[in-house]
């Protein structure tokens, strides 16, 4: 999985609309998959959906994990 780059991350946590737009566009997919519901139509049929309920619940989910994301400082032996 392509990760999300850091200034990015940066960015998103300060409200760039286009740095929210790329974290979400990132993750839509996954969201989409952990949002599936199933039912048996008419004919027996198995249909799925994405529940809409399920789907805002983790978009919003997804807004307070990047404003409460916390950056920390390496160690200092971090690059030797």
């Amino acid at each position: 999985m392509k990760q999300v780059p850091f200034s990015v991350i940066r960015a998103a946590k300060k409200f760039d609309s286009e740095a929210v737009l790329l974290v979400f566009q990132h993750f839509e997919g996954f969201i989409s998959s952990q949002c599936l519901c199933c039912y048996d139509d008419k004919y027996g049929n198995i249909r799925h959906y994405v529940d809409d309920d399920l789907y805002y619940q983790a978009i919003i989910a997804l807004l307070d994990a990047i404003t409460s994301f916390q950056f920390k400082e390496p160690p200092d032996n971090f690059m030797s």
